[in-house]
């Protein structure tokens, strides 16, 4: 059973969002516990699996990732059988970034990123013919208002 997160824990954890690199030291000192102590409860979160990975933000932009997009789509069921075919199929296109089960209208929610709209054109025409899609509907985004990196405790 997972131990409560205490008040330094939750601080740790605020930390790391805002910038993952900083170091366990600096950390430290901004708590005002010892180095030790950090690594110590960063080891604890790991293992916990409150903290799964580590990664860096990218501009997506800076490196001609132009479009970002949404599909929402419609299976013809949702039995754990077309669920894993659409998995495994929606797995092997790069720029899926993220595929969720959604309630409403529609069963799936697609994140997409590529390079251009005519990249995207196909995209969305493979996934389309991916068996048992149903419908489909895509949003391109104009603009990022704002970007989530983590949770508000």
């Amino acid at each position: 059973m997972d131990k409560k997160l205490d008040r330094i824990d939750i601080c740790i954890l605020k930390l790391l969002q805002e910038n993952n690199s900083r170091p366990h030291k600096q950390i430290a000192g901004i708590l005002k516990l010892s180095t030790t102590t950090i690594c110590d409860r960063l080891k604890k979160l790991k293992a916990e699996g409150y903290i799964v990975t580590s990664v860096a933000v990218l501009n997506r932009r800076k490196l001609k990732q132009e479009v970002l997009a949404f599909i929402h789509l419609k299976l013809s069921h949702c039995s754990d059988e077309i669920i894993d075919t659409f998995k495994e199929e929606v797995s092997r296109i790069k720029e899926v970034c993220e595929c969720c089960t959604i309630t409403g209208e529609y069963n799936i929610k697609l994140k997409i990123v590529t390079t251009d709209n005519t990249s995207f054109s196909g995209i969305q025409r493979n996934i389309a013919n991916i068996k048992n899609v149903q419908a489909l509907e895509s949003y391109v985004v104009l603009d990022t208002i704002m970007t989530d990196t983590g949770f508000h405790f």
